[in-house]
């Protein structure tokens, strides 16, 4: 978590501190309302129906919420839904009559604006909705919406700029009382994720139930920890796209106190808890890699466990410099600890590479040793000295090649001794395929050689320079040590075309172009960042 949504995180937790807790009472009803459709002029969500059916099976997986008080309404209209609700507050009604305590949770996903919750062409008023949770026999109601309209790359949710809920701390959430959570703040857009495969206000909200929000590693999730984690994480991830997103709260209550929405650490049915390691943001996906996404979450407190159904699991640590990769298979009533499993190491320069992780690009530094093959008879191979930079994107790698050569060599009549020298500039481009342990990368490459010859002799001979260039391939493997280092190996056919003397009788008497084709070899290290 950063420094600005730890204190955030902190100064919440501060704000609502309980005096006590309580659980869910066994009385408590649950109405999960999806809707896809809106009004004419909105586009369909994709989401919206997913995240009623996710809400109420996290409530009544962590939450101990019985199946025969939780409504599943997906894709009903006003009516319909209206109806409902009536009919859930008279069946309210008579335990609350029995003095048995009671409670009340409406979760809403779909389109919304101003005045109206949009169920396909029909329209519930929100101050109606507001009444009904509001003037409920229960003792606890929570209303939860997660109002949408239609966007572009990630589809838009949230209500428009008009007027809407008066949202604003009031007091603590009590053991009885009216609490409102509504996924943005008036004038802003609340957001859906293909990857995620839902809102981000409600994938939160979820992971948040199953014990990634408890701060203080008593088990037990509270409604004020579950708003503190998914504000946290819905900012951050609406902070990725193009509008801010910040849910909002109202509690209206009596007395004051502390509600537990979910105790995770209770293993209820088919559920497990993952253990997992050291604090950073995990990625969790059914299956193996590429599966749908299950929960992205940075857990807080010490604990770090997630309660989440028995089956096997695609787990992605993302640290600092590198990604940790787990394959867990978690067992119904059973616990993984994701320290103790193996785990491949995937850094950030790797991830570039598969189009995935933070960065767009990742810099690397290279120095190598090596040979390159005779380009002027009589020289042999010159020992070489490169060093490199290097960018690499998601389609390739180009990179920038200085190297210094040089040689001592004599003629043939053993009379005219000489130094060899090069220095050359160029450009690479790359292909990486990155494989286990190794990467290989095959390319081109060009560079301009400024070419010297020095001669160590009594006879009348002059220094040359001239100005060359150099076309090669490239073929390359390399290895990963750690902390961004790399072994590398690389080499390749090269041809120089490079201006060469034509004497004549020992004399000197024009010059011609050449090239020689030859071959190149090095080997170092790399650094990368």
């Amino acid at each position: 978590m950063s420094t600005n949504r730890g204190v955030l995180f902190g100064l919440v937790l501060a704000l609502l501190a309980p005096l006590s807790a309580r659980a869910l009472p066994e009385q408590t009803w649950v109405v999960a309302i999806g809707h896809n459709d809106g009004a004419a002029s909105e586009v369909g969500l994709l989401y919206a129906e997913q995240d009623a059916r996710l809400f109420s099976d996290v409530l009544r997986e962590q939450g101990g919420v019985s199946s025969r008080r939780t409504l599943l309404l997906l894709g009903e209209d006003a009516a319909n839904v209206r109806r409902a609700l009536q009919d859930v507050n008279a069946a309210i009604r008579v335990q609350a009559g029995a003095g048995q305590p009671t409670a009340l949770i409406v979760f809403y996903s779909g389109h919304a604006d101003a005045a109206s919750l949009h169920l396909g062409r029909t329209e519930l008023p929100l101050e109606e909705i507001k009444t009904l949770v509001e003037g409920s026999p229960a003792g606890v109601r929570l209303l939860v919406l997660d109002a949408c309209r239609s966007g572009t790359v990630t589809r838009v949710k949230g209500v428009s700029t008009a007027q809407t809920f008066d949202i604003s701390l009031r007091d603590h959430v009590a053991t009885e009382g009216l609490a409102i959570i509504t996924s943005s703040a008036a004038g802003e857009a609340s957001q859906e994720s293909d990857r995620l495969r839902g809102s981000f206000f409600t994938h939160h909200l979820a992971n948040a139930l199953r014990g990634a929000a408890d701060h203080d590693d008593d088990g037990n999730v509270t409604l004020t920890e579950a708003y503190g984690y998914t504000y946290a994480q819905t900012l951050r991830s609406s902070g990725q796209t193009v509008a801010l997103q910040h849910p909002t709260y109202s509690w209206e209550v009596k007395g004051r106190g502390e509600l537990v929405l979910s105790t995770p650490a209770s293993q209820r049915g088919r559920t497990g808890q993952l253990r997992l390691a050291d604090s950073a943001l995990y990625l969790i996906m059914e299956g193996r890699q590429g599966g749908p996404v299950v929960a992205e979450v940075t857990p807080q407190g010490q604990k770090r466990e997630l309660s989440l159904p028995a089956g096997s699991y695609f787990v992605q640590q993302r640290k600092a410099d590198e990604y940790r990769e787990y394959q867990v298979s978690l067992t119904a009533g059973g616990a993984v600890e994701l320290a103790a499993l193996p785990y491949e190491t995937v850094r950030y320069d790797r991830l570039v590479r598969r189009r995935g992780g933070p960065k767009a690009y990742s810099h690397n530094l290279s120095l190598e040793a090596g040979l390159r093959g005779e380009s002027l008879a009589g020289d042999g191979a010159l020992p070489q000295l490169q060093l490199g930079y290097g960018v690499d994107f998601d389609w390739g790698s180009v990179g920038l090649r200085l190297r210094g050569a040089t040689v001592s060599a004599t003629s043939a009549d053993g009379l005219l001794p000489r130094r060899h020298s090069e220095l050359g500039l160029g450009l690479s481009l790359l292909r990486f395929i990155d494989l286990e342990p190794a990467s290989v990368a095959f390319g081109l490459f060009v560079e301009g050689v400024l070419h010297q010859q020095r001669f160590d002799t009594d006879r009348s001979v002059q220094d040359r320079s001239s100005w060359g260039a150099g076309f090669g391939g490239i073929l390359l493997v390399e290895r990963q040590l750690g902390a961004g280092i790399a072994l590398r190996l690389e080499g390749g056919p090269v041809t120089n075309l490079v201006q060469r003397a034509v004497v004549q009788n020992g004399v000197e008497v024009g010059h011609e172009l050449v090239t020689p084709l030859t071959w190149w070899g090095s080997g170092g290290v790399v650094w990368r960042w």
